[in-house]
């Protein structure tokens, strides 16, 4: 018999919080979603569990249809982040998912449960595994799978093809291993579908703040095709969008002084900028260019007036 395997060290990728930030934004009314259910008091833990409340009339999804509408009462979500692969053994994990689950929720029906894979893709290996325990999965088209496992529904989403079959399903590409490749592709993006995109990047570094860098694996591929995309996405803004979003430094970066000044009123040169940054980069006589001495005199704070004045008194 082989000896049994050394627990891992506990790690999560960063895809893991962007899932769950986007099921929980597009969750519909009627379920209730949980994060890393604890499935007993060894270190086995399933990603995601959504469960139908009893006490409430189920809403209809509006995006999300290749995992909202598929769910069971209970529906277990085993993830796979675009860098790790499916394997033939995750069946044998699903097996342990159901039974504990079931033995912990007093379930006696099987088909009260739907067990869930999404992952870049699933491998021919996955659904041979399923099949040497008498099951049956197999595609629809798509990027979906179907078939039962040990009376349980088995439900596979794979996000590289299904994140192209309708705009609901659009946000699954930033979990696809394309992602990775080419972030921008996920563009355009709706004002919702923006919102939504920062929030999970959002949930990304809350993650991290609480358990450590070194907790969560692939942190900075997430990082660098966010980053990605966000360029491109402040690059379509239109000019007066794009201006709120720079900092005064960015604003300036590249002009000569007559360019920054070209247009405004004494005033309007020196607004929102603290006093560093008015004169950054500028000789003292670019600093009053073109100014009478009653425009820089306005131009100057009345604290500032007050001290000259002062100085000039001795």
């Amino acid at each position: 018999m082989a000896e049994p395997e050394s627990p891992a060290l506990e790690s999560t990728t960063a895809w893991h919080p962007m899932l769950v930030a986007l099921l929980e934004f597009y969750l519909p009314s009627g379920w209730r979603l949980s994060p890393e259910l604890l499935l007993n008091r060894m270190p086995l833990r399933v990603d995601i569990v959504v469960l139908r409340l009893v006490d409430q009339p189920a809403g209809d999804a509006r995006k999300l249809h290749s995992i909202f509408g598929h769910l069971r009462n209970h529906t277990l979500i085993e993830h796979k982040g675009p860098t790790d692969d499916l394997q033939p053994e995750d069946v044998l994990t699903l097996l342990a998912y159901g039974a504990l689950y079931m033995r912990h929720n007093k379930l006696l029906a099987p088909e009260e449960l739907c067990l869930m894979v999404i992952a870049d893709r699933i491998p021919a290996g996955f659904a041979e595994q399923v099949e040497r325990h008498r099951g049956t999965f197999a595609p629809l088209g798509g990027g979906l799978w179907r078939g039962e496992l040990n009376g349980m529904l088995l439900h596979g989403v794979e996000t590289r093809e299904a994140c192209r079959q309708s705009p609901t399903e659009h946000l699954l590409y930033t979990f696809s291993r394309a992602y990775l490749k080419g972030a921008g592709q996920i563009l355009p993006l709706d004002p919702e579908e923006t919102r939504v995109y920062n929030a999970l990047y959002q949930q990304v570094e809350q993650f991290r703040r609480q358990r450590g860098t070194m907790a969560m694996k692939d942190y900075e591929l997430a990082r660098q095709s966010y980053e990605e995309v966000l360029e491109q996405l402040i690059a379509q803004l239109p000019p007066e969008k794009l201006l709120a979003r720079l900092t005064p430094e960015q604003r300036l970066e590249g002009l000569t002084p007559e360019q920054r000044f070209e247009g405004l009123t004494p005033e309007q040169r020196f607004e929102g900028l603290t006093p560093e940054q008015r004169f950054e980069g500028l000789t003292p006589e670019q600093r009053f260019e073109g100014l009478t001495p009653e425009e820089i005199l306005r131009a100057i704070p009345p604290e500032v007036r007050e001290l000259i004045a002062k100085k000039l008194d001795r």
